[in-house]
């Protein structure tokens, strides 16, 4: 029996909440269809020795491992709004839970669960889309980042995402520019953009081909207050 395909709507809701089965294998798709954009970004971070990484959006935390593969010696929290990602992720990456090298918790970025300067990094990899508005979220990774702490902001640019049907249904696209100026609004000083061309893909919920841009974005805590 042909498996019913999701409509528009249902992809961007899974995209944006993975829920149930449809959440498990929409989990799966993304993190082949971010297997390219997370790459960059594992390079980008620039992990160092001691680094404690926050991950907003880290989905079924299949990228995980290789975030340890750059640097061994950190610790490492992932924050998802998903409860089905959330166990995806803890089943994903038991052993280095048990030993104590990963936490993994369900909640939501604009209200980050940790007091404040604890974390030297905060990423995320296209989630941008869904914090509304933004600078609640951007504030929120601004109070837990330590001072000179990192912001590493992973997105597709909007001219090149505005064509998948899914976007009309939930996501604020962003160009480059823009991002750089609520970063800044908020406080962080951005210090490098670094953007990259995907070759031609099926989309995230298989509908299309698309040739996507790639987009990393550092924005580094100022030690006056916001």
């Amino acid at each position: 029996m042909e498996q019913r395909k999701m409509t528009a709507v249902e992809a961007a809701q899974q995209l944006r909440r993975p829920t149930g089965d449809d959440g498990v294998k929409m989990g799966v798709q993304m993190s082949r269809s971010n297997r390219l954009i997370y790459e960059m970004t594992l390079d980008f971070l620039q992990l160092k020795t001691g680094d404690q990484v926050l991950e907003l959006g880290m989905g079924n935390g299949h990228f995980i491992p290789a975030l340890f593969e750059k640097e061994n010696n950190l610790q490492y929290t992932g924050l998802d709004l998903s409860d089905v990602m959330v166990q995806e992720a803890i089943v994903a990456n038991a052993d280095a839970i048990r030993a104590g090298r990963v936490q993994i918790l369900e909640g939501t970025a604009d209200t980050i669960p940790f007091d404040t300067g604890v974390f030297t990094k905060v990423f995320a990899v296209n989630v941008l889309y869904f914090w509304q508005p933004p600078a609640v979220t951007l504030q929120e990774i601004y109070r837990v980042l330590q001072p000179e702490g990192e912001v590493i902001l992973a997105f597709r640019t909007r001219r090149t995402m505005e064509k998948l049907a899914f976007v009309d249904h939930g996501f604020t696209l962003y160009d480059t520019e823009t991002v750089q100026e609520i970063l800044q609004n908020i406080g962080f000083r951005v210090t490098e953009i670094q953007t990259a061309v995907e070759p031609p893909k099926a989309a995230a919920d298989g509908s299309m081909l698309v040739q996507l841009e790639n987009v990393c974005m550092r924005g580094v805590k100022t030690l006056s207050s916001i």
